[in-house]
């Protein structure tokens, strides 16, 4: 019998010792995280918040928009966080994909209102303005190109008078969206612009004088710009000249009297 009690005790001492091994092998498992590669390698992982879905613009973040996942460490992008209560009722600046990190320079500053107002820099302003097919660059101005502002101005005596009054300025958003798919053409009726408060009075004015043209810009050009040359068409004045009257010559042939009428190649006919 104490044969058999000494092979019991045994038995329940390596079971105990394996369930043991089980679940501190979990708990540093838990602790420290890990991720397989796709060459099959192991590497020490951590927690990292991500877009638990897609997410336009100006999105107010919660629990439902967030989700947690293990990063592979050493790649960990910076500014991200790992925990949701970090960035719940911030306002993403920039569209998010599902599974992609969260990060600080995608979100507006804390207690930043939903929508647009989000994406609007310190000091500036969202104005819209009126634009048709050739005035917004055939639909290929969208969010978050660049483009500078033309005005034409009707004069007096039919004369017209082009000025560029804004230059690289942002584009916050074309009709009343903030991003276009596969950077699409789309041809609309208004676009958004992101000015200063002193650009938005020359950018009223110049729509209430004449007729406003958006010209695109390429986003790498940072030379600082030109300012353009005043360009003034004038048309010439049509002055009335009245046409010669036909006149009358009295010729005398000996003792005879002749009235001859002279008229020339435009004279009106009327005598």
């Amino acid at each position: 019998m104490k044969r058999y009690g000494a092979l019991i005790a045994l038995v329940l001492a390596l079971g105990f010792g394996t369930l043991a091994v089980v679940l501190a092998n979990r708990w540093l498992s838990s602790r420290n995280p890990a991720v397989k590669t796709a060459a099959g390698n192991t590497l020490p992982a951590t927690a990292v918040v991500v877009a638990a879905k897609d997410l336009p613009v100006g999105t107010k973040l919660d629990a439902q928009a967030l989700a947690v996942t293990d990063w592979p460490r050493a790649s960990v992008p910076k500014g991200a966080f790992n925990d949701p209560k970090q960035v719940e009722s911030r306002v993403n600046v920039n569209r998010l994909v599902a599974g992609e990190p969260i990060l600080s320079t995608e979100l507006a500053p804390p207690d930043s209102a939903a929508g647009m107002v989000a994406l609007i820099d310190k000091g500036k302003r969202a104005m819209a303005v009126r634009v048709d097919e050739v005035t917004g660059v055939g639909g290929f101005v969208l969010p978050e190109t660049r483009v500078d502002v033309i005005n034409v101005e009707n004069l007096r005596h039919g004369r017209q008078k082009a000025k560029t009054i804004l230059q690289d300025v942002r584009v916050l958003a074309i009709a009343q969206k903030t991003y276009v798919e596969n950077g699409k053409a789309k041809v609309v009726k208004t676009v958004t612009l992101e000015v200063t408060p002193k650009q938005a009075e020359t950018l009223a004015l110049g729509s209430h004088e004449g007729s406003i043209s958006l010209v695109l810009r390429n986003s790498l050009d940072k030379k600082a710009p030109v300012v353009a040359k005043r360009i003034v068409r004038r048309h010439r004045r049509r002055v009335y000249r009245p046409r010669p009257k036909p006149f009358d010559v009295e010729v005398i042939r000996r003792s005879k009297r002749e009235s001859i009428t002279f008229k020339t190649a435009d004279s009106d006919d009327r005598i």
